[in-house]
C-alpha cells in the first residue's frame, strides 16, 4: 500500500526527534571522552605497557611502586597495556584522545545497529542507546579496558546469540578467538563465559516450561542442538581463556580482588545499586541514571511478570516465545552484574534489548497504537539527552579544562589536575626516593618518574597489601583533619621521602588542602610550590644529595632556595613574576589582581584582596599573604577565613604570640571554624616558648 508523502514526513517525525535527542546525549558524551586525557588509571596502563612490550609480561618486581616492590605485576591486563603504548607510540597523547572518541562512537553505533535489529523502528533504538548513555556514561568517558570488554561482550553475543539459532562453525571459531584475546586484555572477560551460561540457563528454563506446560507437537524443536553448539563454544572458550601469562589465576581475579574488600573502600562506581533506594553518593550514579535503571528494572519485571501470565493461560508456543528466555536469562544476568556495581551498568544492553523485543511483537500485532509509541519514544529520548548535561555536572568538567593554560584541544592530558608543573620539577631536579601522593595522580607520576621516584599507591588495589590503602587513607584524613604529629608518625612509618600535596578550593576537586599540617612539621622543607600543588622534601640525611639537586636547580634559575628555609615563595613571586606564572605559581589574571586590590571600589577591592589572600596561603607566600589579609581585614574586621589565613601565616613566619592571638578569637567565636583548635594549640604552645626565651633574657 502506498504512502502518501505528507503521511511518510508525519512517520519520520518521531525518529528524527529521537535521532535529535540521541545526538544531544551523544554530544555530551564526547566532549569528556575526547577532552584532554584525565583517566587516572591510564597512566600506569601506558607505563606497564612500555615495560612488558619491552620484558614481555613476566616482570620480576613492580616498576613503579615503593610498597610492594617485593611483589611482581599482574599482568592480568597485559595484551590492552600492550596496545596502549603502541598506540601512543605511534599516534602520541593527541592521537589517543582521538582512538578513544571513535572506539566510543563505533560502541554507541553497533548498540544502535543491534537494538535496531531487535526493533527496527529508530525513536526506539534512539531510546534505548540514549539510556545505555546516561546509564554508561562514567565508563565510557575513560580510557580503560572495560571498553575492550563492551566490544568483545557485543561481538559475543552477535556471534552466537543474537539470531536465535544454531550458530556456525564459523562462528564459534570466531567466539573461541576472540574470548582468548579478552583474557589477555581485561581480568573481566569472565562476563563472556557466564553471558552464555545465562543463555544456556534460559534454554534449560524454555524446555523445562515447553515440557510442563505444552502438549508435545506444541514444543519447540531445535532447543537441544542450540545447547550443544552452545556448550561446545563455552567449552572452547574456557579452554582458550587459560592462554594468559597468569594461567587458571586469571579466572579468578575479579573474585579476589572483590575478596581483598580494597575496592569497596574507594567511593566511586565500585560501590553497589540498591534499586530499593536512592543510590549512593558517587558521582558515577547521577540521580537521572537511577531513575533510569528503576524504570527499566521495573519495565522489564512487568513485562516479564506479563509474559509469564499469558504462558500460563494460554499455554502456546506463541506464548513461550513471547516469554523469550534466552534474553530474560540474559537480562537477569545483567541486572545481578548491576547490581553487584554500578561500574557493571553498561551491561543494561540486555534488558534494554529483552525490551525491545517484546516490543516489536507489539508493534506486529498492534500497528495502530504504534504511532503513538514511536512519538512518546522520541519525547522521552529528547528529555534525556537534554537532561543528561546537567545530571553529569558538565559545568563542573567544563571548569575543570577551564583552568588548563592551553585549553580543550592544545592540552594533551589536564596538566592542572595532575600537577603537571611539579612533575616537571621532579624530573629537572632528578630527585630519588619514596613519594606519598593522592591516589589519583599515583599512576601520573608513576608514569613519569619511576623507577627513579617510587610512588606510593596507584589504581591496583589488587596489587598493594590492605595495610597500603589502610594507612593511605589513615594519611588523607590526618592531613586534612587531624594533628601534625599524626601526620608526621603515619610518614615516618613508611619512610616517605618527598610529599606531593594537593590544594585546590572546594569549588574544583572536594580532596581539599593536602598541606597544612604539613608546612607546620619543622622537618619537611618546601621545595616547589604552585597555584594547585606543593612539593615538600623531608630533611634527613637520607635527602641529603636531594637537597643538594634542589639547591643545583635553584641556582640555575636565580631562585633563593636554602635546605634550611626552603624555597623563598615570596622572592620568587616579587623579583620574578614572569618566571612564577610560567612555573604556575601565579594565575593568568595575577598582575589584574594585584591592579584591582588597589581599586576606589571598596566591593572590586574586597574581591580582588580575597583572592590573593587564599592564593598567597596556598602557595606559601605568607609574606604577601599577611600584608594582603590585615588589608582585607581593615575593610571586612571579622571575615574569619581571611583571620584564619592570617593566623597560620604568623605561625609560619615565626610569630606565634600575635598568631595565637586571632587564634584564640576565632575559637572562642566559632570553635568548630576549620582546624582552629589545633592551630591554637600549636600557637598557644609556640607562644609560650617564646615568652620563656624573653624572660631568661
Amino acid at each position: 500500500m502506498a504512502v502518501s508523502g505528507a503521511e511518510a514526513s508525519r512517520q519520520a517525525w518521531p525518529g528524527l526527534l529521537a535521532v535529535a535527542g540521541l545526538l544531544a546525549a551523544v554530544g555530551v558524551l564526547v566532549y569528556l571522552v575526547g577532552r584532554p586525557l584525565a583517566t587516572d588509571d591510564l597512566w600506569w596502563h601506558l607505563a606497564l605497557g612500555e615495560v612488558y612490550a619491552d620484558q614481555g609480561p613476566w616482570v620480576e618486581e613492580d616498576p613503579l611502586l615503593h610498597t610492594s616492590r617485593d611483589r611482581p605485576p599482574i599482568p592480568h591486563e597485559w595484551l590492552f597495556q600492550v596496545a596502549l603504548h603502541g598506540a601512543l607510540a605511534q599516534f602520541g597523547f593527541h592521537g589517543l584522545r582521538i582512538l578513544h572518541v571513535l572506539a566510543v562512537l563505533g560502541i554507541l553505533a553497533w548498540c544502535f545497529r543491534i537494538f535496531r535489529r531487535a526493533l527496527p523502528d529508530p525513536a526506539w533504538a534512539a531510546l534505548a542507546t540514549t539510556a545505555l548513555v546516561v546509564l554508561s556514561w562514567y565508563r565510557l568517558f575513560q580510557l580503560r579496558p572495560e571498553l575492550a570488554s563492551l566490544v568483545a561482550m557485543l561481538g559475543l553475543y552477535v556471534l552466537l546469540i543474537e539470531r536465535g539459532t544454531k550458530p556456525s562453525w564459523q562462528a564459534v571459531t570466531g567466539s573461541t578467538l576472540l574470548l582468548l584475546l579478552w583474557a589477555n586484555v581485561h581480568s573481566l572477560f569472565a562476563i563472556g563465559p557466564a553471558l552464555l551460561v545465562a543463555a544456556l540457563l534460559g534454554v534449560g528454563l524454555r524446555r523445562l516450561l515447553a515440557n510442563w506446560l505444552l502438549n508435545p507437537d506444541q514444543r519447540p524443536a531445535g532447543d537441544s542442538a542450540l545447547a550443544r553448539r552452545w556448550l561446545t563454544a563455552l567449552a572452547l572458550g574456557l579452554l582458550a581463556t587459560l592462554v594468559n601469562p597468569r594461567g587458571f589465576e586469571q579466572h579468578t581475579t575479579f573474585w579476589l580482588e572483590s575478596a581483598s574488600g580494597n575496592i569497596w573502600q574507594i567511593r566511586d562506581d565500585f560501590l553497589p545499586w540498591n534499586p530499593l533506594q536512592a543510590g549512593p553518593d558517587v558521582r558515577a550514579l547521577t540521580f537521572l541514571s537511577w531513575w533510569v535503571a528503576e524504570a527499566l528494572l521495573l519495565g522489564w519485571l512487568i513485562t516479564v511478570g506479563s509474559a509469564f501470565v499469558r504462558l500460563l493461560r494460554q499455554r502456546s508456543k506463541q506464548a513461550l516465545d513471547e516469554l523469550d528466555t534466552v534474553h530474560l536469562g540474559l537480562s537477569a544476568a545483567a541486572f545481578v552484574a548491576m547490581a553487584v556495581a554500578v561500574r557493571f551498568h553498561w551491561m543494561a544492553i540486555f534488558p534494554l534489548l529483552h525490551l525491545l523485543r517484546a516490543a516489536q511483537r507489539v508493534r506486529v500485532n498492534r500497528p495502530t497504537v504504534w504511532p503513538a509509541a514511536s512519538l512518546a519514544a522520541a519525547m522521552l529520548t529528547l528529555v534525556l539527552g537534554l537532561a543528561l548535561p546537567g545530571a553529569v555536572q558538565l559545568d563542573a568538567f567544563i571548569r575543570e579544562v577551564a583552568i588548563e593554560r592551553e585549553g580543550y584541544f592544545t592540552n594533551p592530558w589536564l596538566d592542572v589536575r595532575y600537577g603537571g608543573p611539579g612533575v616537571r620539577f621532579l624530573e629537572d631536579t632528578q630527585l630519588r626516593g619514596r613519594l606519598f601522593h593522592p591516589f589519583n595522580v599515583g599512576g601520573f607520576l608513576g608514569y613519569w618518574l619511576a623507577p627513579e621516584l617510587r610512588t606510593f599507591i596507584d589504581g591496583r588495589l589488587d596489587h598493594v597489601p590492605s595495610e597500603v590503602l589502610r594507612d593511605y587513607l589513615k594519611i588523607r584524613r590526618t592531613a586534612q583533619e587531624g594533628t601534625p604529629q599524626q601526620l608526621k608518625d603515619l610518614l615516618d612509618e613508611w619512610e616517605i621521602d618527598i610529599f606531593f600535596g594537593m590544594s585546590f578550593p572546594e569549588t574544583h576537586y572536594a580532596e581539599g588542602h593536602w598541606i597544612t599540617h604539613l608546612r607546620r612539621l619543622t622537618a619537611w622543607k618546601l621545595v616547589f610550590a604552585s597555584e594547585y600543588h606543593s612539593v615538600y622534601l623531608r630533611k634527613n640525611s637520607r635527602n641529603t644529595r636531594n637537597f643538594q639537586r634542589v639547591s643545583r636547580y635553584y641556582r640555575q634559575q636565580a631562585m633563593k632556595f636554602s635546605a634550611t628555609a626552603g624555597f623563598d615563595v615570596d622572592h620568587a613571586i616579587r623579583r620574578r613574576p614572569g618566571w612564577a606564572a610560567r612555573q604556575g605559581l601565579l594565575p593568568k589574571n595575577y598582575q589584574a589582581l594585584v591592579v584591582r586590590s588597589t581599586d576606589p571600589d571598596p566591593s572590586v577591592r574586597s574581591a580582588a584582596l580575597e583572592r590573593l589572600g587564599r592564593l598567597y596561603w596556598q602557595i606559601s607566600a605568607f609574606d604577601a599573604g599577611v600584608k594582603t589579609e590585615r588589608r582585607l581585614l581593615e575593610l571586612h574586621p571579622q571575615e574569619k577565613a581571611s583571620r584564619w589565613r592570617l593566623a597560620d601565616a604568623l605561625l609560619q613566619l615565626g610569630q606565634p604570640v600575635e598568631a595565637h592571638a586571632l587564634a584564640s578569637s576565632l575559637l572562642l567565636e566559632d570553635p568548630s571554624y576549620k582546624d582552629i583548635r589545633i592551630l591554637e594549640r600549636i600557637a598557644r604552645r609556640r607562644a609560650s616558648r617564646v615568652t620563656e626565651s624573653d624572660d631568661g633574657a
